[in-house]
């Protein structure tokens, strides 16, 4: 009778156990991660972007912030943050203690973006020259409040746009900064592709602007508070280009609407102090030439990896310039996601925690800016 008394109680528990949920354990949870919070910001010509923010498995306040860039602007391909293994290098990085940030370029993703002023947008004379299909004939049709990829009339001529997407990021991670969710005192690139090109010339940008929003007795007369260059009496003390702890680039491709003229002055014309101060990895499959012939070009004549003794240029780390063994001819995102034979994520984590033992003790600063900058794009090289 005992026995079947405790039989049945048996049952019940185990019946009772079946039909509850089942919490993973602690560490199961650490592993996986908090879920991505979707968050939109705008851009200074007024488009309204969406990202995801993921948060470090630990101090996220604290903690340094990584960008990845898909390369943008190219039809039937990576049009939108979800193509490729960009979700598990999230992962990977968050558990290692950064915070990380993707989003969609402007037009791109599965959404469309709002324009949140129509008129200022497609008359705007630092966006509308770069070809987009409703500045023709906007006296005829009403003006779009929205942009797709498919109204974008050359993506290539189009691309140097896309660098007022990373000034309105940089200025959403700035004020997620000043409310303590993450850390812009040192900030990480990870792109591939012509992101790559993009993001070198962003980092150029951010030379030429204070990290800490300018007082208005120090803008000089005449100049305009939201353009980069920013124009400070004194010049520039503390610019906003120490903040980037560094760049890793995935099989690089230079595009034909940046010649190699242009981008070699970024360095020697424009930012000097990029080489030294924000290091980059150049990553390509070992049978990839094209982005074997790109990677060297931005190492060895932008960087001017071998040195140069006569312009004061120490010769950089050989090894930033690195292979993907086995890799062949994977491109791109194409060289995540396989970790256990190709090792590109424990690449890039090494090369990343080597610069970050040296950041670690960056502390946060108010930033203060209260909007996002136009980049002057002439001012840099580019020409609609």
């Amino acid at each position: 009778m005992r026995c079947r008394h405790y039989c049945a109680i048996a049952l019940f528990v185990l019946g009772l156990l079946a039909i509850l949920p089942v919490r993973p354990s602690a560490r199961l949870l650490a592993q996986k991660g908090e879920p991505p919070v979707e968050e939109t910001f705008s851009t200074a010509d007024g488009i309204i972007l969406r990202g995801l923010f993921y948060k470090a498995a630990q101090n996220s306040s604290s903690a340094p912030v990584v960008i990845l860039l898909y390369p943008p602007g190219q039809r039937g391909a990576e049009t939108d943050m979800t193509k490729g293994d960009w979700e598990g290098l999230a992962r990977r990085l968050t558990q290692e203690g950064y915070n990380v940030f993707r989003f969609d370029w402007r037009g791109h993703g599965k959404r469309g973006h709002e324009i949140k002023d129509k008129d200022t947008f497609w008359t705007n004379p630092y966006s509308g020259p770069w070809n987009v299909k409703y500045v023709t004939g906007f006296g005829k049709k009403p003006l779009k409040n929205d942009i797709y990829f498919k109204d974008i009339r050359d993506p290539l001529r189009y691309m140097p746009v896309y660098l007022l997407d990373l000034a309105a990021v940089r200025a959403h991670l700035d004020a997620k900064n000043d409310l303590r969710d993450c850390n812009t005192s040192s900030i990480y690139l990870i792109g591939a592709g012509t992101a790559a090109t993009l993001g070198m010339a962003w980092i150029v940008t951010e030379w030429y602007r204070p990290a800490i929003a300018p007082g208005v007795a120090e803008i000089l007369p005449a100049a305009r508070y939201e353009f980069v260059p920013q124009r400070i009496a004194g010049g520039v003390k503390v610019p906003a280009g120490e903040d980037i702890s560094a760049a890793v680039w995935l099989s690089p491709i230079r595009p034909s609407v940046v010649s190699e003229t242009l981008a070699k002055s970024w360095i020697s014309a424009y930012a000097p102090k990029l080489r030294d101060n924000n290091p980059m990895l150049f990553l390509y499959g070992d049978g990839d030439p094209i982005a074997q012939r790109d990677a060297r070009f931005f190492f060895h004549e932008v960087l001017v990896g071998a040195g140069n003794r006569q312009l004061g240029l120490n010769p950089l780390n050989p090894k930033y310039l690195f292979a993907v063994k086995g890799a062949k001819n994977l491109s791109g995102v194409g060289l995540l996601g396989n970790n256990a034979t190709l090792k590109t994520e424990d690449t890039i984590l090494q090369f990343m925690s080597a610069i970050q033992k040296e950041r670690a003790k960056v502390a946060a600063r108010n930033r203060g800016y209260g909007a996002p900058l136009f980049i002057d794009l002439r001012y840099f090289g580019f020409t609609p």
